[in-house]
Order: structure tokens, then C-alpha cells, then sequence
């Protein structure tokens, strides 16, 4: 097989997720060039070896690989050099070391510059913008940034992104969480980012982009957070979560049968006897019974409260807790997607299940956020209204009020 074959394997390798499978094809076509001494190309592929290793979670490894790599480079030509510092700002990123993968993400953009490479310029330039908000925070970004800015030309992509985020930094609040970020080089309407716009109640929380499934700097914090909060080690667990949370088979299946058995202008008292003819009707324990017909209470109570804050409009009640899961849903496959358990293809898939399904029980992005709220709240508030609800109302309102948020620019549906 060629090295130009072996390279396009790991290309795809990499489109499909698979950054191990990728970097070993990598490492693969170096040594082909090697042996035919093209030292300058063999470096450039190294690079990619490394960045895919990062990817894989091997940042030690990849940050090795890249030390051989800069000695060897130094007497190379600018592109060598320019191609390996934009490799370099991904694997400084992976291994949490945003500061230093800015510092190289600007030195690739210059060093495209000098080479007249204004698509590679525009790309690490944007890169370099990404990381300086992610190592600096929005406020301390602004300096920055503009300086970035001031090295692309104007008119050109890389000029007209940088922007965005340079506008986005000066009207983000002080804060990490909370706040809508949308990646501009990413399209922000479609099928796929409407799907994803159903996650984006976590993305703002948690104060990530959410139009984007890839891009993620931090494997390792994903893999992290999937074991330590979902039990997940790999392709099979991450798939049986993934599964459940489609199902709607994720959160307390009592919450969705409380709700089911309320009928349009049915009284408090009637539902809740609704409720005790269905669980008698199979034979359930009365602690349990008593336990649900509580929860039909938690349910108004919240219910109320959604209106007096705008979740809900003065008539309305929610129908359905599933958005719950499906929102969990999106992001499970973005973590997947990041920690290596799933491929490109396989998260999109799943992705777009979860939007479809939520459409189809779910009249408007409002009553989705009602449903997906109170399912959150039932789990964790406990009626107190504390913290857990401040926060989800915030990212309500933010996704609600915000004008460039997907649910204001995008129809229900």
C-alpha cells in the first residue's frame, strides 16, 4: 500500500472518530516516508500522529512525540514549521495547556501568513482566538483578541469569526456558566443543529458551544465525568445509556405516569384519584401509591411556580418530562463523541434521533424547556426551588431572550 493510501485511511479514520486507528495510520505513512527520506513530509504526518494520539486520550504520548518533532523542525522550512505548530495548539489543548496551544495556534497563523496560506492562516487564527477565551475567559480575552484581529485582513472567514467571538466576549457576562455560545465556523440552523439546539440547555449551563458535536479539547474530562456520573467505560455502556435516555427509559418512569393520567380540565381531586384507580388497578403497594399521588402535588407546585416565572404561560401545565432525556440525550453523544466511545457518525445518528423524538412530543421549544425542567427539578431540587432551579431558569431565559439563541432563530419542528 502507498503512503498517499495509508494516509488516506487515517483521514478517514479521523472523519469517523476513530482517532487510535487513526494515529497508528499516521505513524504507518511517516515511516513510509522515512524510509524514502522525505524527512519534511514524514514530519508534518508525525504531527498528525500526534494530534490524533491527543485524541485518543494519549496526551502523554502525543506531548513526546511533539518534543522530537520541534527539534527535528527547526531547520526546516516555515511550512513544516507552521504545519506543526497548528498540530501542536491541539495537542497543548487536549493536555489542558490552553495558554501554550494559543501561543502555537498564533504562530501557525503567522507562519501561513508569511507563506501567503490564508485558508491555514484563517484556521489557526480562528483556533487561536477559540483558545484564548477558553484560557483567559471572556473579559481578559477582549485584549487579545483584538490583537489577533488586527493581524487578518479584513473581509476574509478568519477575520469575520475572530469577530464573532470578539463580540460575543464583550456582551458575555463575567461568568463560565450560563451563557450561549455558538461556534461561527459551525452552521447555527438545519436538522442537525435544531437536534442539537434540544441540548442546549446543558451547553449553556455548562457554558459550552452547543451547535458543535466536535471540537472538544478535553477527552479526558469527558471520560471522567462518564464513569464518575454515568458509569461509563466504553463503546457497550456508553450505548446502553445512550439507548435509555432515547427511550425516555432514563428518568423515574412514576413522574411520566402521574402526568399521563391528568386529562384536559380534570381537577386536583380527580386526578389524583385517576392516579389511585391506575395503581390499584395493578396491585401496587399503598406507600406507593401514596408516594405518586404526592408527586401529583410537586407537579403543581412547580407548575405554578413555571408560570409566576415565565415557564409557563398563565394557562399552561406540562404534558411530558421525556425532553429530560432527550436533552441528556444530545449532550451524552457529545461526550461520547469527545471521550472516544462512539464515531462521528454514530453520535449524529443519535443526535437526531433525540430531536426527532422530542418534536414529536413537544408543540414548541417552550413547552420542550417546561417538560425538560420540571423532569430536572423532580430529580434533584426536592421542592426547595434552591440553586438547581435558579439555574435551569436561567438558562431558560437565556435560550428564551437571547436573540441569536437556536431557539429564537429556529422554528419548533
Amino acid at each position: 500500500m502507498t503512503y498517499q493510501a495509508i494516509l488516506d485511511r487515517a483521514r478517514k479514520f479521523e472523519r469517523q472518530g476513530r482517532p487510535g486507528e487513526a494515529a497508528a495510520a499516521y505513524a504507518e505513512a511517516a515511516e513510509a516516508m522515512e524510509a524514502r527520506g522525505d524527512w519534511t513530509s514524514a514530519v508534518a504526518v508525525r504531527a498528525r500522529c500526534a494530534r490524533a494520539l491527543a485524541a485518543a486520550g494519549k496526551t502523554g504520548e502525543a506531548q513526546r512525540l511533539l518534543d522530537t518533532l520541534d527539534r527535528a523542525a527547526a531547520s526546516m522550512p516555515a511550512g513544516v514549521r507552521a504545519g506543526l505548530d497548528a498540530q501542536a495548539a491541539h495537542v497543548m489543548a487536549a493536555a489542558g495547556r490552553t495558554g501554550e496551544a494559543a501561543r502555537r495556534a498564533w504562530a501557525a497563523m503567522s507562519g501561513f501568513w508569511s507563506l501567503h496560506d490564508a485558508k491555514r492562516a484563517d484556521a489557526a487564527g480562528v483556533h487561536a482566538a477559540r483558545l484564548i477565551v477558553k484560557d483567559a475567559g471572556p473579559r481578559d480575552a477582549l485584549r487579545p483578541l483584538r490583537e489577533l484581529m488586527a493581524q487578518l485582513p479584513p473581509g476574509g472567514d478568519g477575520h469575520r469569526q475572530v469577530a464573532k467571538l470578539l463580540a460575543d466576549a464583550e456582551r458575555r457576562p463575567d461568568r463560565d456558566h450560563d451563557v450561549l455560545i455558538t461556534d461561527p465556523g459551525t452552521a447555527a440552523w438545519g436538522r442537525l443543529a435544531a437536534a442539537l439546539a434540544v441540548g442546549a440547555h446543558l451547553a449553556v449551563g455548562n457554558g459550552v458551544t452547543w451547535n458543535t458535536l466536535t471540537g472538544h479539547d478535553d477527552p479526558g474530562g469527558d471520560r471522567v465525568l462518564l464513569e464518575r456520573d454515568w458509569g461509563v467505560t466504553d463503546h457497550g455502556s456508553w450505548r446502553e445509556q445512550m439507548d435509555a435516555l432515547l427511550d425516555a427509559r432514563n428518568s423515574d418512569p412514576a413522574v411520566q405516569m402521574v402526568l399521563d393520567r391528568r386529562g384536559r380540565g380534570t381537577d386536583q381531586g380527580a386526578w389524583r384519584a385517576e392516579i389511585v384507580a391506575w395503581c390499584r388497578e395493578r396491585d401496587i403497594a399503598e406507600q406507593t401509591v401514596h408516594e405518586v399521588v404526592e408527586l401529583s402535588g410537586q407537579v403543581l407546585r412547580y407548575e405554578s411556580r413555571f408560570r409566576a416565572d415565565g415557564l409557563l404561560p398563565p394557562d399552561g401545565r406540562v404534558a411530558s418530562v421525556y425532553g429530560y432525556d432527550f436533552g441528556r440525550a444530545v449532550n451524552m453523544a457529545r461526550w461520547g463523541l469527545n471521550a472516544g466511545f462512539c464515531d462521528a457518525e454514530e453520535a449524529e445518528k443519535c443526535v437526531l434521533t433525540a430531536g426527532q423524538r422530542a418534536n414529536q412530543v413537544y408543540t414548541s421549544w417552550g413547552s420542550f424547556s417546561a417538560g425538560y425542567i420540571l423532569g430536572r427539578m423532580l430529580r434533584f431540587d426536592e421542592g426547595e426551588f434552591g440553586e438547581w432551579y435558579e439555574r435551569s431558569l436561567a438558562g431558560h431565559r437565556v435560550l428564551a431572550e437571547d436573540p441569536e439563541s437556536p431557539w429564537r432563530r429556529m422554528a419548533w419542528g
